[in-house]
């Protein structure tokens, strides 16, 4: 039995490895433009396709809300940086018209992936409260450089203080590039890029990821659950609560082994939504005849 148990666990181990992804549809209208080509449309409609992919997974993960702006500032930036989480897409439709195309999207993207990015971007921090912070820039920066610093400024979620840290400043750098430096109370970061937004999530990123950043008040639960006929019926359930993003985060299989009912697992979770939790294991898990319990993990 306990070799059986070591064989299982190998086997989830192995599967793991690979990338959860899901598809998601999604459609896109965009306007026929004077002196653009076809083939330029269609990239461009691509492009917010996946954006909006992008968005609609990042709504469901985010332990709070981006209000209209941000929305709009967020799927702005992923018209050009969303490629990173896409694993694939299919077109199920296009239409073109007097008025321009109609695209209809079918898009894998890299929840994993797309997790840390966001957390990278501040996201999983500032949708539940601003970060305080200060953010100085020369007066020679021009009209277009000062409203892209003034989106990303909004995006990310900082509130303007003065004489606080974190602090950041940018400059012009080397060769139309920028600069940027960012100081906070134990560590300072320099990056250069000809990308302002590059040069602007490379930094806050440190910030965002380091090791002592709170992890954003949710919790860290054990979900135990027993009465599977077959590991496969487990690991299709490892799928599923992946997949429940609204709810959980940070999904982990821990152990699968044999029981005398059957095979039962263990996951580690990051709780975002107890209600929504319950709702969906409710709905999932008696039916088929399996029970389970939930208990608050000692954090990591």
């Amino acid at each position: 039995m306990r070799n059986a148990r070591y064989i299982i666990v190998f086997f989830v181990v192995c599967l793991m490895l690979a990338s959860v992804a899901q598809a998601g549809a999604v459609r896109v209208f965009k306007p026929m433009e004077e002196g653009v080509s076809d083939m330029e449309l269609r990239r461009r409609a691509l492009n917010e396709g996946f954006a909006l992919a992008v968005l609609d997974d990042a709504k469901l993960m985010l332990p709070g809300t981006m209000d209209e702006v941000r929305t709009e500032l967020f799927k702005e930036y992923m018209q050009t940086h969303a490629k990173p989480y896409i694993q694939g897409y299919k077109v199920l439709s296009s239409e073109s018209m007097e008025g321009g195309l109609i695209l209809s999207l079918d898009v894998r993207v890299n929840k994993p992936t797309l997790r840390e990015g966001l957390k990278k971007m501040g996201l999983f921090a500032t949708t539940q409260a601003p970060q305080s912070a200060a953010v100085t820039w020369p007066d020679t920066l021009n009209e277009e450089s000062m409203a892209q610093l003034q989106g990303l400024i909004t995006l990310t979620g900082l509130q303007l203080e003065q004489d606080v840290l974190p602090s950041f400043s940018i400059e012009p750098g080397p060769e139309k590039t920028f600069k940027g430096r960012l100081e906070s109370d134990k560590r300072e970061w320099v990056a250069i890029n000809k990308d302002m937004a590059a040069v602007w999530f490379s930094l806050w990123g440190q910030y965002f990821t380091r090791s002592e950043v709170p992890r954003y008040g949710a919790s860290v639960q054990k979900l135990s659950v027993s009465g599977w006929f077959s590991p496969d019926a487990a690991l299709e359930f490892d799928r599923v609560l992946h997949a429940w993003d609204s709810a959980v985060q940070d999904v982990q299989l821990v152990e699968l082994d044999m029981q005398p009912t059957g095979v039962g697992g263990t996951w580690e979770v990051r709780l975002l939504n107890g209600d929504r939790l319950d709702m969906l294991l409710k709905s999932y898990l008696p039916q088929r005849g399996l029970s389970y319990q939930l208990a608050e993990e000692t954090e990591k």
